[in-house]
């Protein structure tokens, strides 16, 4: 039942989303509190209510799929109708607990991500390979979330570059899967970048955003500014491992189970790139003593 739960609505997944809240707080705040770790936790019940809410709304085709076949719907062990109740309850809950910690700007930020996870991007990828980018702005949410909570307004340069560094992000990151899983995807019904652009042509694409990704992270670095000599050098080391692991995609003989390693790599860089810099942030507002 627990793991069933767990799978059903991507816990996991849901909790590492969920995290980009809590970085963002201390990266506006320089600093942690409650209201910080319940921002994250309302965060957490809506990306998990929404990611139930995908399940039903695609279990068929995920029976299609060896890697998605074991869930919970999509195997016939819970209902679509019990999946749909889970998802209101976690949803609703969400809501009230974002209206107590920030108002309806939190309110209108989470039916946005609701509508457009599961009415936009979910319908959009059965017909097009390129749903990823619209769907990227999702990734925005819940690190604007975090900020808002922290008392700071969406408007200010450094959101903006933190959120342009979560946008870029999620597109090679989709695209690396895509190399992985372009069979299961195929299976599925999917259309995928694997079938509109060919292997050599998306390896190469995907490089690029990952090339932009590195970008967007120094300019996000280059705004917020580093006071560390330490951090600053662990910044220029971990871009550094974050552009040779993306190389590897340039090599002739590339072979595609290789993505599941540039994958891992490229994510802990970038994970670490804005762990880093929240660090930064933390002791830059820390009072002497």
């Amino acid at each position: 039942m627990i793991k069933d739960f767990i799978v059903l609505t991507k816990f996991v997944l849901s909790f590492a989303v969920s995290l980009s809240a809590l970085f963002a707080y201390v990266m506006a705040k320089g600093e942690t509190g409650t209201d910080m770790y319940l921002a994250t936790f309302a965060v957490l019940l809506v990306a998990m209510g929404v990611s139930t809410l995908n399940q039903v709304q695609e279990y068929e085709k995920d029976a299609l799929m060896a890697r998605t076949k074991h869930r919970p719907i999509a195997s016939g062990k819970w209902s679509p109708t019990t999946g749909i109740v889970i998802a209101a309850i976690l949803i609703l809950l969400s809501l009230g607990l974002i209206y107590s910690l920030i108002g309806m700007i939190g309110i209108n930020l989470f039916l946005f991500a609701f509508i457009w996870y599961n009415f936009v991007y979910t319908p959009l990828k059965r017909t097009s390979a390129f749903a990823v980018v619209p769907g990227a702005i999702l990734g925005v949410i819940p690190p604007a979330i975090g900020w808002i909570a922290a008392g700071h307004s969406l408007q200010e340069p450094q959101f903006f570059a933190v959120g342009l560094f979560y946008f870029v992000w999620q597109i090679p990151h989709f695209w690396l899967l895509v190399m992985l899983f372009h069979g299961e995807y195929r299976d599925g019904g999917y259309p995928t970048a694997m079938k509109l652009f060919g292997k050599l042509s998306l390896q190469k694409v995907t490089f690029v955003w990952l090339f932009l990704t590195i970008q967007t992270g120094i300019f996000m670095v280059s705004i917020f500014g580093v006071d560390s000599d330490i951090i600053y050098w662990l910044l220029i080391l971990t871009g550094l491992l974050g552009f040779a692991s993306s190389l590897q995609l340039l090599v002739k003989n590339f072979e595609l189970k290789n993505a599941r390693k540039i994958f891992y790599q490229i994510n802990l860089a970038f994970l670490m790139t804005i762990i880093l810099v929240a660090i930064d942030q933390y002791q830059k507002f820390k009072p002497l003593t």
